[in-house]
Order: structure tokens, then C-alpha cells, then sequence
């Protein structure tokens, strides 16, 4: 088995690991979301292949399809996640949200009780978010050519770059959107469920910090564009504390953290996934592990068999 190094003796040899032989191309604001053990997880033991069968969530499905439907009615280009460059012919709002609609109901999965009830929901009030959204984007009054889903790389001083893909931009400016719906509250004893508005009055911190990164890899004007049920509201530099430049340049020394941590654990590794498994916390308690019970299953015993074989040796 490959002896495990410290982290100062792997920064030191002039011949440590090379990563690209580990078919690991980019790290991604995503990524850096992620603790190290559910990213070392789902990047090292998993294909794009079973990463494509994790479960998702209602929130996460609404949010692509609202954010889908304002990229089909502004972008005058659309980009594919392989760079492919597609001529957009702009829909109406209706067109838009018609092809919303069938994107959420195609998502139709095997809900647990609550899952299916917040689902119906947000079929309800996606017409609503989708319209305050397009007045959103419609206030900042983007000029000339406006490309969707382009794919922007940064370097944190690493081996391997960092890939983000934007929600919107132009030539001056990019736009970031997050979808607030609302929260459904546990059933009552009648069978019913309340349901509560999600405030939009500061930015996330982890949403700040994604913009952070288009802003460094792009050089334009940020925007954070947030939306729920009821309005819309934008955050730039000018009216929020996250997002001065010494704010954004605080979150890009965040993510520069996280790469280079784990291009070190990478290094120690040296290939080895189940010495990567045993370098870090699995934190199964997350919420972040709510990708499916048979694939949480799958993790556990895979932490499980790297660390037996670590402490036998």
C-alpha cells in the first residue's frame, strides 16, 4: 500500500503526484460547497454515470427550470457544458414558462409524503417566481449580447483550474440567480400542510461567495439576483457588504483554501482513493447526504472498507 505523507513533504518533493492522472480536471464552486469527505466521495469513488442517479431534490429541480426558462427567453447565446455554442432564438415569457412546466413535471420521482407536497407547491408558484424573475433581469437593463451557461475558469494559484458556469452576462456585466420558493411546514393532524414565505433580505454567504468567482474569472460588474413567490431582489457591490471587492476578494481566498487543501490531499494519496477516504470526515449527518438512502448506503460502507484496509497496514 502507498505510504501516506505529510502534507509538508509532499509540498516539498519536486516530484509529487502529477493530479491530471487522476482524470480530475477542475474543481467548481459546487465543489468547494461540499465538505472534503462528501466531495472526495462523490468525485473519486463515483462516475458522472452514478452521480447522475443522485437524488434531487424539488428545490433544486424548480430552481433549474425557472433559471432554464429565463436563459430560453434572454440569451442571445447558450452554451453547452461542452462549450458547444448555441444561437438562441429568444421565446416569449409564455413559451418559456410552458417549457418549465414540462421540465418540472418530468421530474415527477418517488417522493416520500413531504417531497411530493412541496413538489405540487412549486409547480403552483413557479409561474410567479419565473415572473418576478423576468422583471429582475428585465430592471437591469443588460445591453447588446447576453450568453447563458458559459463556462469560466479561474485559477487559485493551483495545478488545476477552477470551472463556474454563469447564470447570465454580458459584456459588462454577470448575473447570478438563486431561487427562493417557499417552505413547506410539517403535516398537521387534518392532513394539511402550512406554508411560509422565504424572506429575501441578505444574501447567503455560500451565494456570495459563487458570484465572487464569476466576478474574478469574468472582470465584470456582479450581480446576485434573488427571487420568491412574491418579488425579486438584487444585491451588487454598491448596496451589500458581501459583495464589496474586500468581501469578494475574502471569499476567493476562501475557495483558494479549499483547492489547495485538497490538491495537497490529493498528493498524499497518490491515487490511492482509499487512503483519500481515510484522510477526511464523511459527516453523514449532512444534509448533504440526501442523494438517496441506497447511495448514502453505498458511502458508508465504502468509508467503512478504506478505513479497515488503512488500519490494517
Amino acid at each position: 500500500m502507498t505510504k501516506v505523507k505529510s502534507f509538508d513533504e509532499i509540498v516539498s518533493n519536486k516530484k509529487a503526484y502529477n493530479l491530471k492522472e487522476l482524470n480530475y480536471n477542475h474543481h467548481s464552486p459546487s465543489q468547494y460547497y461540499l465538505p472534503d469527505g462528501i466531495w472526495a466521495w462523490r468525485y473519486f469513488k463515483c462516475n458522472q454515470q452514478m452521480r447522475r442517479q443522485f437524488e434531487i431534490g424539488p428545490q433544486a429541480i424548480l430552481g433549474a427550470a425557472v433559471g432554464n426558462a429565463i436563459s430560453r427567453t434572454w440569451a442571445d447565446i447558450l452554451w453547452t457544458f461542452k462549450s458547444k455554442k448555441i444561437i438562441n432564438k429568444k421565446q416569449t415569457l409564455l413559451e418559456s414558462a410552458c417549457e418549465m412546466h414540462d421540465e418540472i413535471k418530468e421530474a415527477d420521482l418517488d417522493y416520500t409524503d413531504k417531497q411530493l407536497a412541496t413538489h405540487n407547491k412549486y409547480k403552483e408558484v413557479a409561474n410567479d417566481m419565473l415572473v418576478n424573475l423576468n422583471k429582475g433581469i428585465k430592471s437591469l437593463a443588460l445591453q447588446g449580447e447576453i450568453e447563458a451557461e458559459a463556462n469560466r475558469y479561474y485559477n487559485f494559484d493551483c495545478e488545476i483550474d477552477t470551472l463556474g458556469r454563469t447564470d447570465l452576462e454580458n459584456k459588462t456585466c454577470v448575473v447570478e440567480i438563486k431561487t427562493l420558493p417557499p417552505k413547506i411546514n410539517a403535516e398537521r393532524k387534518d392532513g394539511t400542510r402550512s406554508v411560509t414565505t422565504q424572506k429575501i433580505n441578505t444574501p447567503k454567504l455560500a451565494h456570495a461567495r459563487q458570484l465572487s468567482f464569476y466576478w474574478a474569472a469574468t472582470k465584470k460588474k456582479p450581480f446576485l439576483v434573488y427571487v420568491n413567490e412574491e418579488q425579486y431582489l438584487i444585491f451588487e457591490p454598491g448596496n451589500c457588504d458581501l459583495l464589496t471587492v474586500a468581501a469578494m476578494q475574502d471569499h476567493l481566498e476562501h475557495y483558494a483554501q479549499i483547492a489547495r487543501r485538497r490538491e495537497q490531499l490529493l498528493r498524499i494519496a497518490e491515487g490511492d482513493v482509499d487512503v483519500l477516504l481515510s484522510l477526511v470526515e464523511p459527516n453523514f449527518d449532512s444534509f448533504l447526504w440526501n442523494i438517496g438512502d441506497q447511495f448514502k448506503r453505498i458511502a458508508e460502507e465504502h468509508f467503512n472498507r478504506a478505513n479497515r484496509r488503512i488500519d490494517a497496514n
